[in-house]
């Protein structure tokens, strides 16, 4: 039973696994098959944070922006070719994770394993009545 037990611990941590990569491969392909779509309007500083900066930060922060933008741009449509990378290396990280789970699925078998035979090695011999 105690084989089972740590198989089936394996199993739903396998799951776990799976569908955490396949969230998280599915978010960044998302992200990046969208990051070229950002315009040149999309390089400044908002408002909002203008408000709370001091106004030589603030200020230095637009010019880097300005200054940075035709770099940014083209970045930014750089970004989509990435995102069949992301399965890629999806994949890659499973398959390290999956391998990692397959070696504690072993470890608990192999303890279980052991755990019962120094368990009927030091229990005392059955007595048979004639």
């Amino acid at each position: 039973m105690a084989f089972v037990v740590g198989w089936v611990l394996v199993l739903l941590l396998l799951a776990l696994w799976s569908s955490l990569v396949w969230a998280v491969q599915s978010f960044l392909t998302g992200l990046l098959a969208h990051a070229g779509s950002v315009g040149s309007g999309g390089w400044s500083l908002p408002e909002s944070l203008r408000d709370w900066l001091p106004a030589a930060v603030a200020d230095w922060l637009v010019s880097t922006v300005e200054t940075l933008s035709p770099q940014l741009q083209s970045l930014a449509r750089a970004l989509p070719s990435l995102a069949g990378g992301v399965t890629v290396l999806a994949w890659v990280v499973w398959l390290l994770g999956a391998v990692a789970l397959f070696i504690l699925g072993l470890a608990i078998h192999v303890g279980v394993a052991l755990w019962r035979k120094s368990k009927a090695s030091t229990s005392p011999p059955a007595t048979t009545i004639p």
